[in-house]
């Protein structure tokens, strides 16, 4: 049933004081109890992206985190009926949108996609299939990656230092692997081989002897032991942290 226009207006003007605290005219009101509604959602608001963001929380000052919020809350439409995926718009406010503090603090969106991520991957439905691979492998086998993963690329290695101690001065090419494994999310600090190495298995080079062959003839300045050595080292590596949940043989 739709709302009559008037029933619409006065709640709009309730919804707009809560996220402004500009008040308007809203015929019944109580004026010494409204102010309990804006600070009772704005307290919700602001718990939950404390909760979501603990490390950007720690990186800027109480004025610095309230002044976020508060634009958040008075600016923003939000769209997912969903609490859990309320940090993501605001990451994305703040990603899309001009503020001092991104100058001040360079690596802001990096270090707020990185809690996302966390909390993203650790809420995404399940992807691996039921299946019991082999835990041993030769250079024929089929490799069975964790499929509940992303990587990323950032400017700032803000998944290796504490965001207090990053300058300007690291920024760079940092790629990281995230992925859940038995109900938790992991993150590791890969190289631009390895994003290659995954990006082929993802495209169907699931062979180790394949990739191995691959990588040899995309990267021939480099000697070919090497490469190898490097990507069973990977494969190992990967495999005793559950991101490579097993092997079968190869066709």
């Amino acid at each position: 049933m739709q709302l009559s226009k008037y029933t619409s207006s006065q709640q709009n003007s309730f919804a707009n004081y809560c996220r402004t605290e500009d008040l308007t005219q809203i015929d019944g009101l109580t004026k010494n109890r409204i102010h309990h509604y804006r600070r009772l959602i704005r307290g919700v608001i602001d718990d939950s992206l404390r909760s979501a963001y603990p490390l950007t929380e720690n990186l800027l000052t109480d004025d610095e985190f309230h002044f976020l919020v508060d634009e958040f809350i008075a600016n923003h439409n939000c769209q997912s009926p969903q609490v859990w995926q309320m940090p993501f718009e605001f990451y994305s406010f703040i990603q899309e949108n001009e503020f001092v503090l991104k100058t001040k603090y360079p690596f802001l969106i990096d270090l707020l996609l990185f809690e996302w991520k966390e909390i993203e991957i650790y809420m995404m439905e399940d992807l691996n299939d039921e299946e019991n691979p082999e835990s041993s492998f030769n250079e024929k086998s089929r490799i069975i990656i964790n499929r509940e993963f992303e990587i990323l690329k950032l400017d700032y290695p803000v998944h290796l230092k504490s965001a207090n101690e990053i300058t300007g001065g690291d920024r760079g090419e940092y790629y990281l692997l995230m992925f859940r494994y038995n109900d938790k999310v992991q993150f590791y600090d890969i190289s631009s081989f390895y994003v290659w190495m995954l990006s082929e298995i993802l495209n169907g080079n699931y062979i180790i002897k394949g990739i191995i062959k691959s990588a040899v003839s995309l990267f021939n300045d480099y000697d070919e032991e090497i490469i190898k050595r490097n990507i069973l080292q990977f494969i190992n590596s990967m495999q005793q942290k559950g991101f490579i949940l097993g092997f079968t043989n190869g066709k």
